[in-house]
């Protein structure tokens, strides 16, 4: 069946300084999308644009962090 990528929500990046990044929705679906179509794993696709990154979570836009 597969991964819908409107459905995870915008990505939150912690980076290891504790410093956060809520991506927009619409960054969040193009990665989750590259992270499909090359095989690669979503986090190293990130990685590329945020190497200090410690955590990712996926969060709804009612949800309040």
């Amino acid at each position: 069946m597969g991964i819908d990528c409107s459905d995870l929500g915008r990505a939150l990046i912690i980076r290891r300084d504790g410093s956060r990044k809520l991506l927009s929705l619409e960054d969040t679906i193009r990665i989750c999308r590259e992270a499909l179509e090359t095989g690669k794993e979503f986090h190293e696709i990130i990685k590329k644009e945020e190497p200090a990154v410690k955590v990712i979570r996926f969060v709804q836009e009612w949800d309040s962090e």
